[in-house]
C-alpha cells in the first residue's frame, strides 16, 4: 500500500509502478498519461488501453478493452470498461496494477466462452448457461437446472457462493483496506486533537493580548492628539496674544480705580507698572514667535 508520506508526484508514480509490477506486456503510450496493457485469451490477441487524468490517482483511471466484447463490465455500445470492482470502489489508495490485473483475470474467465458461444447451435445452447457464463459467478455455467433451481431456494447455498467468488472476495479486500485507512486517519487525527487545542488557545490568548494593545493605543492616541493640541506653535502665540490683551485690560482697570479714588498713589503704581510690564513680555514672545511661525511656513 501506498506509503502516506508521499506527495502527489510520488503517488501518481507509484501508483504506475504498480502496474508493471503486477502486470506484463506493459507499454507505456503516452508518457505518464497513457498506457497500454497487453495479454492473451482464448488464444486470441487482447489489451487494456489505461488513460490517467492529471488529477489521477485522486481521480479514477479510463479503461477500455480491445477488441470490443460483450461483457457485465464493458459500457453499452462502447468498449470502455466500467463495471469492474476495483473501478466502481476505487480511491487514491487503490492499487492501480491490482485493479487492471483483476480486470485481465476476469476478461480471461469469460472471453473464452464467448468465443465459445459464437460456435454453437443457438437452438441447443441453454440460455442460463449462456447468461451465467456472462455474470460475475461463470461457475453457474456448468450447474444443471435442477442445482440451479436449489440455490434459488437455498440462501445457504447462496452466501456460500457469493463468498467464494473471486470478484467478492477481492471487493472484501479493498473494503478492509479502506476501512483500515479509515482507522489510521481518525487515530492520527485523534493524536492531532491536543495540539489543535493547544494551538486554539494560544490563538484566542493572542486575540485578547491585540484587543487589549489596541485600546491601549487608542487611549494613547487621544492624549497625544490632545496634548498636540494644547502644545500646538500656533495655539501658544493665540495664548499669549489673549494673556497680552488680558494683562493690557487689567492695566486700564486698575488706572480707572485710581482715577476714581479708589486706590492709592503707591499701591496704583506698583500694580500698573506690574500689569503693563506682563503685557509687553507677552505681546514681545508673541511677536517672536509669530516670526518663527511664519519662517517655518517659508521654509
Amino acid at each position: 500500500m501506498l506509503p502516506r508520506s508521499y506527495g502527489e508526484q510520488d503517488r501518481r508514480k507509484w501508483q504506475i509502478d504498480t502496474l508493471k509490477i503486477f502486470n506484463d506486456h506493459v507499454i507505456e503510450t503516452k508518457e505518464n498519461l497513457e498506457y497500454r496493457v497487453e495479454f492473451r485469451a482464448a488464444g486470441k490477441n487482447m489489451s487494456l488501453d489505461i488513460k490517467l487524468s492529471p488529477e489521477f490517482p485522486n481521480e479514477k483511471p479510463v479503461i477500455f478493452i480491445n477488441p470490443v466484447v460483450p461483457h457485465p463490465w464493458v459500457a453499452e455500445n462502447s468498449n470502455q470498461v466500467v463495471g469492474a470492482p476495483g473501478l466502481l470502489n476505487y480511491t487514491m489508495h487503490s492499487d492501480l496494477g491490482r485493479v487492471v490485473q483483476a480486470i485481465i483475470r476476469e476478461f480471461q474467465k469469460s472471453v473464452p466462452n464467448l468465443f465459445n458461444d459464437e460456435k454453437i447451435n443457438p437452438e441447443i445452447t441453454n440460455p442460463i448457461q449462456s447468461l451465467a457464463q456472462n455474470l460475475m459467478f461463470p461457475e453457474l455455467a456448468d450447474l444443471t437446472i435442477e442445482e440451479l433451481r436449489e440455490i434459488l431456494e437455498n440462501t445457504d447455498l447462496q452466501d456460500k457462493i457469493i463468498e467464494s467468488s473471486p470478484h467478492i472476495i477481492e471487493l472484501d479486500m479493498e473494503t478492509e483496506e479502506v476501512m483500515s485507512n479509515i482507522e489510521t486517519i481518525a487515530q492520527e487525527n485523534l493524536t492531532k486533537q491536543q495540539t489543535l487545542d493547544d494551538l486554539k488557545t494560544q490563538v484566542i490568548d493572542r486575540i485578547s493580548t491585540i484587543v487589549q494593545m489596541k485600546m491601549n493605543y487608542e487611549e494613547l492616541n487621544r492624549r497625544h492628539q490632545k496634548l498636540s493640541e494644547m502644545y500646538d506653535p500656533h495655539r501658544i502665540r493665540d495664548c499669549l496674544k489673549e494673556a497680552a490683551l488680558k494683562a493690557d485690560e487689567e492695566a486700564e482697570h486698575i488706572a480707572d480705580e485710581f482715577l476714581l479714588g479708589n486706590i492709592p498713589v503707591e499701591t496704583f503704581v506698583a500694580k500698573f507698572a506690574e500689569k503693563r510690564a506682563l503685557g509687553q513680555a507677552r505681546r514681545a514672545r508673541e511677536e517672536r514667535l509669530a516670526h518663527q511661525l511664519a519662517q517655518l511656513d517659508r521654509a
